[in-house]
């Protein structure tokens, strides 16, 4: 039996919730306001956030969003994705 997967947002991998969250946290929003943005929980946003900079290959969530801006105007990505 196979997992469903979440949309895949762009070619870095990342679903769109990550790829959104990780935006967010970039443009200076806490957990609390990106949950509240997203509606899922503090904590869902939490394990999201994780997963993505781990995606991503980064140190920090602070390295993660900066690649993330940094891939986007590059290659095209992230275009259709809201904030």
């Amino acid at each position: 039996m196979s997992q469903a997967r979440l949309p895949v947002a762009d070619r870095t991998g990342l679903s769109e919730l990550e790829a959104r969250c990780l935006r967010l946290y970039g443009a200076g929003w806490n957990r609390d306001e990106i949950s509240k943005r997203a509606r899922v929980s503090r904590r869902t946003v939490g394990a999201t956030l994780t997963v993505a900079k781990e995606k991503l290959g980064a140190r920090t969530l602070a390295h993660a969003a900066m690649l993330l801006s940094g891939l986007a105007p590059e290659f095209g990505l992230l275009r259709d994705i809201p904030l």
